[in-house]
């Protein structure tokens, strides 16, 4: 069914690709149903509501030869420019997804203003080289809240004179510290993938601080599932924190889609289809090596630490041992609790 509707995402590949169903080659939006306006990745929205670092005729002198990543040109620009907000204000979208991966990353300040700086490429170019004495790196996870609180105040307060809190849906996001290996086997991510323009898990504390206090005040639509799955490097050769197993983006995108339906009116959603036989894509995740005693090991060390995490393998567990009296005395607990 074609919905004839735009959607913008602010945020990263967090929520990008969970509208494209976990497909990280895929265009638009899966499904054919809604129309992608914008991606703005790399645009945190507290830096977005500060005054421009450079004047226009500065910013366009940046080129894509200055950077590792070509692509990246104009969403660096839209950045400098401080443009977000004026292209969600004059536009077409009906509903906005966000999550709030950026605030993991570093960000540069100068003179009065601050601004990212999409994963360093900024740190490239001709512009940084000529300013780079008046300018310092920052994270604001690092910071007091009252410095950066009231910019998210701001921004939302600004925002919702375009988008109503029933068409703003958080994609509420936490930094994998695990991840499936080819071998099956659960480890944790390489510290090699926790530098400081990509997120880190030590974040995830304040990240969900901040998730708390916008849902509080704000109401957006919610959903609440990467904290239920890590990481898997049979889909993902870059294990940074940001990126999941295909199931959270199917469930996610699922989410979504309920919501721009008006098929649920539930503003808060952390129900993974854990243990069904019925969910989508089961078949391609059993394809997967999973050892089953160093999963055991695992999960007991995930309920030992209270991470929410050891559903998630107890579900893998269920999928490749279903018979085995462990798994089934541990599902049927989960099921009487639940």
């Amino acid at each position: 069914m074609q919905l004839d509707m735009k959607i913008t995402v602010l945020g990263s590949c967090v929520s990008r690709i969970s509208l494209l169903d976990g497909d990280q080659k895929g265009h638009g939006i899966a499904g054919n149903e809604l129309k992608l306006e914008y991606f703005l990745d790399k645009q945190n929205i507290a830096l977005a509501m500060m005054p421009p670092p450079f004047d226009k005729e500065t910013v366009e002198t940046i080129t894509a030869d200055e950077l590792w990543d070509k692509s990246r040109l104009h969403s660096l620009k839209q950045t400098l420019l401080k443009e977000t907000v004026p292209l969600l204000m004059n536009g077409e979208s009906k509903y906005l997804v966000m999550d709030f991966f950026d605030f993991h990353n570093a960000f540069l300040s100068y003179k009065n203003t601050a601004f990212a700086t999409q994963a360093h490429e900024f740190l490239q170019t001709h512009v940084y080289r000529e300013h780079r004495t008046g300018i310092k790196s920052w994270c604001f996870f690092d910071m007091p809240t009252w410095i950066y609180y009231p910019w998210i105040d701001q921004f939302f307060e600004t925002i919702l004179q375009k988008f109503d809190s029933d068409h703003i849906i958080l994609n509420r996001f936490r930094a994998n510290t695990y991840y499936l290996s080819k071998e099956g086997t659960i480890l944790p991510i390489p510290d090699s993938y926790k530098m400081p323009y990509q997120c880190h898990d030590k974040y995830n504390g304040p990240g969900r601080a901040l998730e708390d206090y916008v849902i509080q005040k704000y109401d957006p639509y919610v959903i609440d599932l990467s904290q239920f799955f890590m990481g898997d490097a049979n889909v993902w050769d870059n294990l940074q924190g940001a990126h999941f197993e295909r199931e959270f983006y199917r469930e996610t995108y699922d989410q979504i889609m309920r919501i721009v339906k008006d098929e649920t009116h539930d503003k808060y959603f952390s129900q993974p289809r854990f243990f069904s036989e019925e969910r989508r894509g089961i078949d391609e995740d059993r394809k997967r090596a999973f050892d089953i005693e160093a999963g055991f090991k695992t999960m007991e060390m995930l309920v030992e630490k209270e991470d929410i995490l050891w559903l998630n393998v107890l579900d893998k567990l269920y999928m490749y041992a279903p018979n085995d009296s462990r798994v089934q005395e541990y599902v049927r607990s989960v099921m009487e609790e639940f």
